[in-house]
């Protein structure tokens, strides 16, 4: 009876593991915003005022345009003062967008 308790949680967390490693974690949004955009950019009410208000730029911008804009400014606007994060991962910009969306 044991042995088959033992074999079910071994069973579950490897699971688990596998399953993280295959989704990855998903990537904390607000850390994200806090840690690359806040200095500069506020979204609802926290972060900095010296750019663009990010409240309401997932209802004037396309995902699209968001994830240019994140990895290469100048793309979508040659004379862009904002730096890009070329180096952010896709899961997570995704995460930024999502979180712009809520």
């Amino acid at each position: 009876m044991r042995s088959e308790r033992v074999k079910t949680i071994f069973l579950a967390v490897a699971a688990m593991v596998i399953i993280t490693s295959i989704t990855g974690c998903a990537p904390d949004a607000s850390k994200i915003f806090a840690k690359k955009c806040a200095a500069c950019h506020a979204f609802k009410g926290f972060g900095g005022s010296i750019c663009p208000d990010l409240t309401d730029v997932s209802k004037r911008r396309t995902d699209a345009w968001i994830i240019q804009q994140i990895k290469d400014p100048a793309v979508n606007d040659p004379n862009a003062k904002m730096q890009g994060f070329p180096e952010m991962s896709e899961k997570e910009i995704q995460a930024l967008i999502d979180h712009f969306k809520r």
